[in-house]
Parts: C-alpha cells; sequence; structure tokens
C-alpha cells in the first residue's frame, strides 16, 4: 500500500502529554488507575490508528533547579527531531512546540487546548509568539465550544482548524457505588485548579452546620477561612472514587469566565467524574459547561461568586433526596451516553485522520 494511503487511513500519532504518563498507563492497564488524562489515546487502536506517547528527552533526565526551567521550555524545540516515525503529534505543548515542527518536514501538530486563551489573555508578551505558534498548529482541539469561538478570535486560527472534542472521564474505573460503611454524609469539592473559588463555597457553607471535605492545593485555599467542620486532604485514585461515593452533594466552585488563572476548562475532570460516580453535582456556571451539564438535570448550575446561591442549591440536593437521586442518575447516563474515554478516542480519531492526509 502506498504510503500515502497508510497515512490516510492508518496515522501514527504520538501523545506528547504535558508530565509523563508511563506509570500511568501501566497502573491503568492493571485496572489501578483511570484512564482519563490519556485522552483516547488507549483506545484509538480499536479505530484502526497507530497511537503511543513519547516523553521528551530534555525532560526524561529529572533536572533541578534553573535547567529544569530551561529544559520544562526547551523540550518544545527539540521534539520535532525526536519524533521520527509519526504522521501527527498530539500534545498540550502549544507554546513552541507546532513552530519548531514546521522546520520537520511531514510532521503535523494538533494542539489540544486545555488553557491557552487564558494564558493568552494574561500574558501581554508572549501574546505574539502563542499567536505564531497556534497558526503555526495543523489543528487545535477545543474542549467546548465557548473556547473555540474564543480562540478564533483572539488568536486568528482559521475556523476550518479548530475542533471541539468534549473531555471524557474513565466511566469504567468511576463508577456508582455505596457509601463506605459507617461514614457520615459531606459536601465534597475536589480540584486544585487556580480558577476555583473556595472562598465563595466556605461563605456559602459556614452558616448550613454541615461537614465538608476539600481535596485541594494549599495554594487554592490561601486568604480563605473554612468553616469548623471542614477538612482538607488530598487523595490518590482508589481514595478519590471513596470520597466521591461518601458525597451527599459534590460541589465545584468556579471563579468568573474573565479570572485570569487557572483555565477555561477548569473543574471539568472533577465534574466529570462526580457524574460517572452518579453523585448530585452543584457547579458555577461557566461558559464551558453546556457541553458538559443540562442545567437542574444533570447539575444544578449557579451564579459564580455568589455565596447565597451556592447556598441554597446546596440545601436543595442535602434536603431532597428525590432531587438528589435524580440528578445522580441522569448525570451518570450523560456520561455512559457521550462523554466516556472512548467517546474521546472516537472525536479525535477523524480528526488526526484528517491532518494526516494533508
Amino acid at each position: 500500500m502506498p504510503h500515502t494511503a497508510f497515512k490516510r487511513y492508518a496515522p501514527r500519532v504520538t501523545y506528547i502529554y504535558a508530565n509523563s504518563r508511563r506509570r500511568l498507563a501501566e497502573e491503568v492497564a492493571r485496572g489501578e488507575a483511570p484512564d482519563t488524562t490519556l485522552h483516547g489515546q488507549n483506545h484509538l487502536g480499536e479505530l484502526g490508528i497507530d497511537a503511543r506517547m513519547h516523553e521528551p528527552l530534555l525532560t526524561r533526565r529529572g533536572w533541578t533547579g534553573p535547567l529544569n526551567r530551561l529544559a520544562w521550555d526547551g523540550r518544545e524545540l527539540t521534539l520535532p527531531w525526536e519524533l521520527r516515525d509519526t504522521d501527527v503529534a498530539f500534545s498540550v505543548l502549544g507554546r513552541l512546540f507546532p513552530l519548531a515542527a514546521r522546520a520537520r518536514p511531514g510532521l503535523k501538530t494538533v494542539i489540544l487546548n486545555f488553557g491557552l486563551n487564558t494564558i493568552y489573555r494574561r500574558s501581554r508578551h508572549a501574546r505574539p509568539l502563542l499567536r505564531s505558534a497556534l497558526r503555526s498548529a495543523d489543528a487545535v482541539v477545543c474542549l467546548g465550544a465557548s473556547q473555540r469561538e474564543e480562540l478564533i478570535e483572539l488568536v486568528g486560527v482559521e475556523p476550518e482548524d479548530v475542533h471541539v472534542s468534549q473531555g471524557s472521564v474513565d466511566a469504567a474505573y468511576f463508577v456508582p457505588q455505596p457509601p463506605p460503611d459507617g461514614s457520615d454524609p459531606y459536601v465534597l469539592a475536589v480540584g486544585k485548579d487556580l480558577a476555583r473559588d473556595y472562598a465563595t463555597l466556605a461563605e456559602a457553607l459556614r452558616p448550613l452546620d454541615v461537614r465538608s471535605e476539600l481535596l485541594a492545593h494549599p495554594r487554592t485555599l490561601i486568604g480563605v477561612e473554612l468553616p469548623p467542620r471542614t477538612r482538607v486532604s488530598e487523595a490518590y485514585w482508589g481514595a478519590l472514587r471513596s470520597f466521591y461515593a461518601g458525597a451527599a452533594c459534590v460541589v465545584v466552585p468556579q471563579r468568573r469566565d474573565n479570572f485570569l488563572y487557572g483555565t477555561e476548562g477548569g473543574g471539568l475532570s472533577a465534574i466529570l467524574e462526580a457524574m460517572a460516580m452518579g453523585r448530585p453535582l452543584v457547579v458555577s456556571e461557566r461558559a464551558i459547561l453546556p457541553d458538559y451539564v443540562r442545567p437542574g438535570e444533570t447539575a444544578l448550575v449557579v451564579p459564580p461568586e455568589d455565596p447565597a446561591a451556592l447556598r441554597e442549591a446546596i440545601e436543595r440536593v442535602l434536603l431532597d433526596s428525590s432531587l438528589a437521586e435524580s440528578l445522580g442518575r441522569a448525570a451518570r447516563a450523560s456520561v455512559e451516553f457521550n462523554l466516556t474515554t472512548r467517546h474521546e478516542a472516537r472525536r479525535l480519531a477523524p480528526i488526526f485522520r484528517a491532518v494526516a492526509a494533508r
């Protein structure tokens, strides 16, 4: 078969993640971790696409201090010459990599947009370089329609080169399960993205006299006065499922869309995990949400940075068991219908094929 036909029907796609995923891939294969952050890579073989992962040489060495920063940025420049057996490179590395890849004939790039819109809006000095890089990519994949529209407006990328592929969750790993024996119900919040609004959550919870669990990074809690019955901790995959299982309500409090830190897709992992676990969910409104939740059906959606509205929604879930059950059941059904990692692979596959065939 001619090489051009091979590229058209069986492209060789290499995933380059922001951080190493090799250990995770091994854990996924053993059923010990979810495949959510592999973004469908392990399912593309079922669709006739040869997909593999690659770790940049510069960041394999484990540098420390200033050298680590240099390696972190420099990897985007050296990557194109490391990908010898690749038709399409798929990565979140969108600042320099697409530009560098133009010097390597035959290599196509597809950039996954986690938070490039926010980076562009926040960093005036980096805008020209980021604009050039994204215009050099063969395609950009956004997590929602609003993110796509904003990127086109901000950067001037050709609309036909910007696609929407919803994020996903490992629905075989995150499944509904009964709460741990002897556990008291609680409100759960999960996430370390800087767009999390734990200050509003704390204000909403303070009058309720309800137990709450926060799985958060300390930097997201700076200056936040937490209610007395709130515990902050971190959880690995197995414990994370138990936290979801015991939650009477999962809350994803977010800043407004124009907040300049975090990402425009912040909160999606926690939202999808809670939905997959069949837990009742309360979320702050953001432009990207319509691609994932149906207000009043799969989640209660409240205005951002509004403690009173957030408190009222939490109370509704805690006091109305029928509502809580209905939200959880509909959320799980929505994940099974369209938001699993296999669905993500099916959305990405035609993008990879089209880019490889150019």
